[in-house]
């Protein structure tokens, strides 16, 4: 019974072995960018799901081009096309940002919540900001209707607008890192006989 139980246990770890490049940059991604989530909130005082969010993109592209490298060396032997490379893009983006969508979501729920009122006051305040601007481009209806919108979030529409916004931005760092990383096999063989 045992040797049954071991054995289908390597049969299906083995096809997912060889996407460990991705999956371990992928979290260490999602970890890394939780990390930075805390230091903009707690070191530099501020949203860090507000502008600084944006310079936390270089975390994901940083990543996913070292996952995607390594897949082409180790199971591309030297070569990776765009599709699967953009592939693996979307997996890689689809473990960080549900890694760091949740830690983010864990640690309002348990730790420290007051960013979501940080966020709510900050939106709202940019809102009242433009205000005039909004009411002649949108007409007032819609003003009312986006303050309501923004008093109404929580921390789990904050968390997953978070998973959200991660996820197609790593998906557009995908196309461009896939079309960085490839590298396509040769078409005819090369033979050394001549």
């Amino acid at each position: 019974m045992q040797v049954a139980i071991a054995s289908v246990c390597v049969t299906f770890a083995t096809p997912m072995k060889k996407y460990a490049p991705i999956l371990n940059n992928g979290s260490i991604a999602g970890l890394a960018a939780f990390a930075y989530f805390l230091i903009v909130y707690y070191v530099l005082n501020s949203n860090p799901l507000g502008a600084w969010k944006f310079l936390g993109l270089a975390i994901p592209a940083l990543f996913m081009y070292r996952a995607l490298v390594s897949f082409r060396e180790t199971e591309g032997e030297g070569f990776l096309k765009y599709g699967r490379g953009f592939m693996l893009g979307v997996l890689f983006s689809f473990i960080y940002s549900s890694l760091c969508g949740m830690l983010v979501y864990l640690f309002g729920l348990t730790i420290d919540g007051g960013f979501v009122d940080l966020v709510i006051n900050e939106n709202l305040a940019a809102l009242g900001e433009g205000k005039d601007q909004v009411i002649s481009l949108l007409g007032k209806d819609t003003y009312e209707e986006m303050l309501e919108y923004n008093k109404a979030f929580d921390l789990q529409s904050l968390a997953l607008n978070d998973f959200q916004s991660k996820s197609l931005g790593s998906i557009l760092i995908a196309l461009i890192v896939a079309a960085v990383v490839k590298q396509n096999p040769p078409t005819f063989e090369v033979s050394d006989e001549q």
